[in-house]
């Protein structure tokens, strides 16, 4: 098989499958036209064709009968060999790359193993491009979609859930509103300013804290009016380095003299002033209207 036109830069580096030695540059060799392997020349002559397995120039190969091995009848020797000839030119046609004329079958130029078939690559990649960019398109729309919805779903949930977190802080303030507004909240609060008035010895603000016909009732059952009961104040305020008042337990109590504007109290009371200590349970009536400017005042306390 010729080997003009043969470059070694396309062989660099490989190996004859016949002998395993590497085709060093300046061999004589044969390309074979169905696989593309490149062989030493003498081998592939020794081999009389191509040493790959399954390969059709192997001769080891089995194969259906060659073109010209059918009966030729009664013709001569030359009409065969100008067949033969003739039916040899019109199968070949010129390599892409060196231009020698190579057969029409040929996978591979046997002169500078070119592989054939790479020339209908383009259309091929070209299908297999457009295919990519219908794929392509296909994901990149089927991802956008998804993304899309996700967002939906992601904006929606913070929708739902800043309604949600509204709806709840609306009634949390409700409530709120409503708890400041109530009278526990307004009747407790004033135990805490009395017991802060108290504490603090402050005889003007305990003086606002009770209704002018305020009423005190000690264990023993003793009465003392408003006045009474400040100068005690004032006496313990006077005498005592270290004051000590605290209400503890508050609840209201519900009776049938309890109404709207007249409620019962009961707490323990923890009160210390130097020596002097109490603690206990006390009962504590509230009032509220026109003469308190409808704001919650004592009017009267019991020790029990």
């Amino acid at each position: 098989m010729s080997d003009s036109g043969i470059k070694y830069e396309n062989f660099k580096n490989k190996i004859c499958p016949y002998c395993q030695s590497r085709i060093k540059k300046g061999a004589d060799i044969s390309v074979c036209s169905e696989c593309g392997t490149p062989h030493h020349k003498e081998c592939w002559d020794e081999n009389n064709g191509c040493t790959s397995y399954g390969c059709r120039n192997n001769p080891l190969t089995e194969r259906d009968a060659e073109p010209g091995s059918e009966d030729v009848g009664n013709l001569t020797i030359e009409t065969i060999r100008q067949s033969l000839n003739a039916n040899r030119s019109e199968n070949l046609i010129p390599c892409p790359s060196c231009g020698e004329k190579i057969e029409k079958e040929s996978v591979f130029c046997k002169f500078c193993g070119k592989n054939i078939r790479e020339e209908d690559i383009p259309s091929a990649k070209k299908e297999a491009a457009e295919d990519f960019k219908k794929e392509f398109k296909k994901r990149y729309k089927d991802k956008t979609s998804f993304t899309r919805k996700r967002l939906i779903l992601t904006y929606g949930s913070f929708a739902v859930l800043a309604i949600a977190i509204g709806i709840l802080t609306y009634i949390s303030i409700n409530r709120l509103n409503e708890y400041f507004a109530s009278d526990k909240f307004k009747i407790q609060l004033l135990l805490e300013n009395y017991e802060y008035a108290v504490e603090n010895r402050r005889i003007d603000s305990i003086r606002i804290y009770l209704t002018d016909d305020y009423e005190y009732f000690s264990k023993t059952g003793k009465r003392s009016d408003k006045n009474e009961r400040l100068r005690k104040f004032e006496n313990i305020f006077n005498s005592s380095k270290k004051i000590n008042y605290d209400i503890k337990d508050f609840k209201l109590v519900s009776d049938t003299s309890v109404s709207a504007d007249d409620k019962k109290i009961q707490f323990r009371e923890v009160f210390e002033a130097d020596k002097l200590k109490e603690n206990g349970i006390k009962l504590m009536r509230v009032y509220k209207g026109e003469t308190t400017g409808n704001n919650w005042k004592i009017y009267r306390e019991i020790s029990e």
